[in-house]
């Protein structure tokens, strides 16, 4: 008879701060539901320790972890390698560890781009999108990833909306800053509080 296994396989997330994340919640939840023998453990990590915790992550063997703020851009000097949206993007919420190589991913956008794809699919579309940030960022890229045949970028900066544009030409023809399109995502957040990060998706008549 095979004897019980003890030994967890962890997961977690690097934040500071890290009190109020709640995605230990769910991600357990999640395990149970699944009958994994898997732990996620929310982890308080300053900025100058970040490449000890991820040295520690590693050699304990971490399937993955996740990184909040302020990690999403730091995080990528203690990588083995990046997959193809945080390359572009230039910022890493998930880390795999595959086979012992540190991979980072971004699923932010991606996220948001499967949600909304039993409404639409972006694929030769044109999309007007609000906000130029990090969300949006995250976002636009995805939507180039997806097939998007022209994307407009409406931000009260021009300049911050041309260096999204510039980050994605390779993948579509970015327009000019203005609502042209038939499709609107808002990707403004509002606080860093209850509502962060509010999206909306309004077909137009």
């Amino acid at each position: 008879m095979m004897s019980q296994n003890f030994l967890s396989t962890l997961t977690g997330s690097f934040a500071q701060p890290a009190m109020e994340n709640p995605t230990g919640v769910v991600m357990e939840a999640a395990f149970k539901h699944h009958q994994l023998n898997w732990r996620y453990i929310n982890c308080e990590i300053a900025p100058a320790s970040l490449k000890e915790a991820v040295a520690g992550a590693k050699a304990m063997q971490w399937r993955g972890f996740n990184c909040s703020i302020p990690h999403k851009i730091n995080i990528i000097e203690h990588l083995d390698g990046l997959g193809q949206s945080a390359k572009i993007i230039g910022a890493v919420n998930t880390v795999i560890n595959n086979n012992g190589k540190l991979i980072g991913e971004n699923t932010d956008g991606r996220g948001f781009v499967e949600s909304i794809k039993d409404t639409i699919d972006p694929a030769d579309k044109h999309i007007v999108l609000f906000g130029a940030g990090g969300a949006a960022r995250a976002v636009a890229v995805e939507l180039a990833l997806a097939g998007a045949k022209q994307l407009t970028i409406v931000n009260r900066s021009i300049e911050k909306a041309q260096d999204l544009c510039d980050l994605i030409e390779q993948h579509i023809s970015c327009g000019k800053p203005c609502c042209l399109g038939k499709y609107l995502l808002n990707t403004k957040h509002y606080s860093l509080g209850d509502q962060c990060n509010l999206y909306w998706l309004i077909p137009r008549r």
